[in-house]
């Protein structure tokens, strides 16, 4: 499968596209890193996005992938000028016998050896050189979709490099974001926050700065592949043209292994068909009285599995209802139980209310028997208060009476003592 004639065949261009993407890549990045890092972009918002270790690996990825795809695109240029050259000689349209076909094969030798390394030449080499050893262009049709199925193969494997760093650079931006967060993290104390909240916030900045760019370069290496890729497509399907405008009807085809007649083929292919036709009705005449048996015995184990079915159910509806009936029934002794409980406590409270009923009466009686009382109680105050201002004036006549015993008193007491003196004078 490695030999100069195969299609797969690539004599070195292929295998050095590894090596120039990753020298690309990395002269590239140096250049972009030292450009910001040192350079006039120092100063401006580049420089925050290329600023610490995780981010140059990004870049370094971004500009592998970037070498990658130049590469792609300037062998792209190879294939197109490959494809605009006259590497077979014209063909006039007429059918030329196999042996032509080491001619031809020499034609394609003496092209330069960069159109030898494209997929028209590689194609080319390997159908010639198909048709030169097998003497026979009975399966050229086959060969010509096989090689066109590893082309395409071929061309699908060629983006792995790309794939890869495709699916890297998000990786490594989620590892920055890990790297950013656990640094941002690590050292903090509430003293650390207290004096500075740079140690935080540049961890952050790490973390969020390195997915942003991973996304951003990731979004723009999956565009460009996007194109290239779209672009190869088209060199396969110009290349599929190509091969088969040139060589897909150039050489004489025989007519069938044997030298078998069309209409000899046509009855051996109506006689096999309608050999066919009788086997495929007594294949399914077999098949449905195989298939009878199983359907009797299914429809069989269908009966007894839905009697199985009803008989379980109607014991297991029985054991509900009866477990049911035995539940409700002590609810219902539980219940007259409690109501009765619920009567009895009714009977008290009610006995409890009469009596208090009666209370209420017997203390309303007491009350209005106050009140009378009180009304009396009144009217003997206010005897009371004219009897205390009765005998508050009377209080007031016994002074003046004393008042008048005071002076009859002192009345008789002078006249008492007048006549001594009177009976004295008389007497000299």
């Amino acid at each position: 499968m490695s030999s100069p004639s195969h299609p797969d065949f690539v004599p070195g261009r292929r295998s050095g596209s590894v090596a120039i993407a990753l020298a690309v890549g990395v002269a590239l990045s140096a250049a972009i890193i030292a450009l910001i890092h040192h350079g006039p972009l120092r100063q401006t918002i580049a420089y925050r996005y290329v600023e610490y270790p995780v981010q140059w690996l990004e870049v370094l990825f971004f500009c592998c992938g970037l070498g990658a795809l130049a590469s792609k695109w300037w062998f792209l240029r190879q294939e197109h000028l490959a494809c605009k050259l006259g590497i077979l000689p014209p063909w006039d349209g007429k059918p030329v016998p196999v042996a032509r076909a080491a001619e031809l094969l020499a034609s394609v030798h003496r092209q330069p050896v960069s159109v030898h390394d494209t997929y028209l030449g590689r194609r080319l080499r390997g159908i010639l050189e198909f048709l030169r050893q097998r003497q026979s262009a009975s399966e050229l049709d086959a060969q010509l979709r096989n090689l066109s199925e590893l082309d395409a193969l071929h061309q699908e494997n060629s983006f792995a490099l790309i794939r890869f760093i495709t699916w890297a650079i998000p990786i490594l931006g989620f590892l920055g974001t890990v790297v950013g967060i656990t640094g941002a993290i690590s050292g903090v104390t509430p003293e650390v926050l207290e004096e500075s909240m740079s140690a935080v916030t540049d961890g952050l900045a790490e973390a969020f700065d390195s997915t942003a760019l991973a996304l951003g370069l990731t979004m723009i290496l999956m565009f460009l592949s996007f194109l290239i890729d779209r672009q190869e497509q088209s060199l396969l399907q110009l290349v599929d043209g190509l091969v088969n405008r040139d060589l897909a009807h150039r050489f004489q085809r025989e007519q069938s292994d044997g030298g078998l007649s069309p209409e000899l083929i046509q009855r051996g292919t109506q006689a096999l068909s309608e050999v066919v036709e009788s086997l495929v009705r007594k294949q399914a005449e077999v098949w449905a009285a195989a298939l009878q048996e199983p359907e009797r015995r299914s429809v069989t184990l269908v009966e007894q599995i839905r009697d199985q079915f009803t008989d379980a159910l109607g014991k297991a509806l029985d054991q509900t209802i009866d477990s049911y009936a035995q539940r409700l029934a002590l609810v219902e002794q539980q219940s007259l139980g409690h109501m009765a409980q619920l009567s009895r406590q009714l009977a008290e409270v009610s006995h409890s209310v009469r009596g208090i009923v009666e209370s209420v009466a017997t203390q309303s009686a007491t009350l209005e028997r106050l009140l009378q009382d009180g009304g009396q109680l009144l009217a003997v105050q206010n005897a009371l208060q004219q009897n205390l201002e009765t005998l508050a004036r009377v209080g007031d006549f016994e002074e003046a009476v004393h008042s008048l015993t005071a002076a009859v008193h002192l009345l008789t007491a002078r006249a008492a003592g007048q006549q001594p003196r009177l009976s004295q004078g008389k007497a000299a």
